[in-house]
């Protein structure tokens, strides 16, 4: 008896194991050509978002990634802090997918980074939390084609602080005719 109860036992957790799919995780897949991004869920369910990817001079890098870190709340260091909400890390260099409050979505406007609504965004986030992520990234957008894939592997180089605005003329500072007079 205590051996068919055994054998019972292995044939069922078999058959868990089985039922599991192996690598279950959320399929990116985005079209920098379509400016268009589409998640899978592993029980099937399918979403499709326009997006805004890296403009000209900052092409967002076509390949296949998988997700290197995840921040709710996260604001960008090199640009002025920008909010990037929901982000999704894929890249050594900083870039991620994340929610903007920026117009544009559906044109590459971008530093690199791949920008969905926020809402959208943050569905994604939370799929991506619960399931994991595979990211492929395909086509070719902004205006510059795909970059090189040792290119995209390259930190990027900070950028320079704005200048800061001063007046030509500058009112002189208040002078009393009271001289040191303490009031």
């Amino acid at each position: 008896m205590a051996s068919v109860l055994r054998l019972f036992a292995i044939l069922a957790a078999a058959l868990l194991l089985m039922a599991a799919p192996a690598g279950a995780a959320v399929r990116i897949r985005i079209d920098l050509a379509a400016q268009r991004l589409e998640a899978v869920t592993p029980q099937g369910e399918t979403v499709t978002w326009k997006i805004s990817s890296g403009r000209r001079g900052y092409e967002t890098p076509t390949g296949h990634y998988g997700v290197m870190r995840m921040e709710a709340d996260h604001h960008s260091d090199e640009y002025d802090q920008a909010p990037m909400p929901y982000s999704i890390f894929f890249s050594p260099r900083g870039l991620a997918i994340h929610g903007s409050y920026e117009r544009g979505l559906g044109r590459p406007l971008s530093h690199g980074c791949v920008r969905l609504a926020v809402p959208n965004a943050r569905q994604l986030f939370d799929w991506v939390e619960k399931h994991g992520a595979t990211i492929e990234i395909t086509g070719a957008g902004g205006g510059g084609g795909a970059i090189a894939r040792e290119e995209a592997g390259r930190p990027r180089e900070a950028r320079q602080p704005r200048p800061v605005y001063r007046p030509a003329y500058q009112e002189p500072a208040y002078q009393s005719n009271f001289g040191d007079f303490p009031f």
